[in-house]
């Protein structure tokens, strides 16, 4: 079998598909247990979502990238795909501005700003919901 550039692209659209749903899944995760956790251990586990979110924004920018790629070498352009796709990438843009929001509040709450930090994981409630719509129009839209 002869691995071609569609493989390729569409392997690396899964492995940033695994790397945000993780991150999304692995933060809604560490939120229960920071909240339920003694103070002494309450900064230590505050040291992983970050590092979970960088995973999340490096997904985020495979999927972008190979997505685009995958749109232009598949079907020329973006013109020819159905309304389906509009609804995933509107979710998928709605997503883009959340994770880029929360990357602008991390310093602040990482600092202490509890405003900053409850925007965050309100923010954070707001990305699953938009990552399962774009799931699920895309799997309308290419079966």
């Amino acid at each position: 079998m002869r691995v071609t550039l569609d493989h390729f692209l569409v392997i690396v659209h899964f492995i940033g598909l695994a790397l945000g749903f993780s991150s999304g899944f692995g933060n809604m995760v560490l939120a229960g247990l920071i909240a339920k956790a003694p103070a002494n251990e309450k900064a230590i586990l505050a040291r992983v979502p970050p590092a979970l979110g960088r995973l999340g924004v490096i997904g985020l920018v495979l999927l972008w990238a190979s997505g685009v790629m995958i749109v232009m070498t598949r079907y020329g352009g973006f013109a020819i795909l159905p309304r389906p796709f509009i609804y995933k990438l509107i979710a998928v843009v709605l997503l883009t501005l959340t994770v880029i929001y929360i990357n602008v509040l991390q310093p602040r709450a990482q600092r202490g700003d509890a405003a900053a930090m409850t925007r965050i994981q309100t923010l954070g409630r707001l990305s699953g919901p938009l990552s399962l719509l774009a799931v699920i129009f895309a799997v309308i839209t290419f079966g």
